[in-house]
């Protein structure tokens, strides 16, 4: 699935704001999940070799064919609606295989971050842990 509007999402404090490019034609709706893509700029995410995950989207931004435009991504505890989230999630890495889909597991990209609490139909992720280190 893909995001066709606008949506809310919440963040525990603190968080970091990073303002990045993207060149990729797109409608990147608030409370989208994104990623870099090799060139470092933002797209909607996806489970893509050279990829890494970037963040949420922070407010609507359209980018048209030729365009580059600015894009601000939050950083940090961020809510995101995963179907089944359980106390079992807890401790366990996520990926963003869509920009409103979190996966239990990635083929091309590394981990949006790691599960740091849960509520039915959402997962609280750290966005600052990618990696088991």
């Amino acid at each position: 699935m893909a995001l066709t509007n606008d949506i809310s999402y919440s963040t525990m404090a603190p968080t970091r704001i990073l303002a990045c490019k993207s060149n990729v034609e797109d409608v990147y709706y608030k409370g989208a999940l994104v990623n870099f893509d090799a060139n470092g700029y933002i797209k909607v995410a996806a489970d893509v070799a050279g990829e890494v995950f970037a963040g949420v989207v922070k407010k609507q931004v359209v980018v048209g064919s030729g365009e580059t435009k600015d894009i601000e991504i939050e950083q940090g505890i961020i809510r995101v609606a995963h179907s089944g989230a359980a106390q079992t999630d807890v401790g366990a890495f996520f990926y963003a295989s869509a920009d409103d889909t979190l996966a239990d597991t990635g083929t091309n990209v590394g981990p949006a971050g790691k599960c740091v609490d849960w509520e039915s139909g959402y997962v609280w992720i750290d966005t600052q842990w990618r990696a088991d280190s």
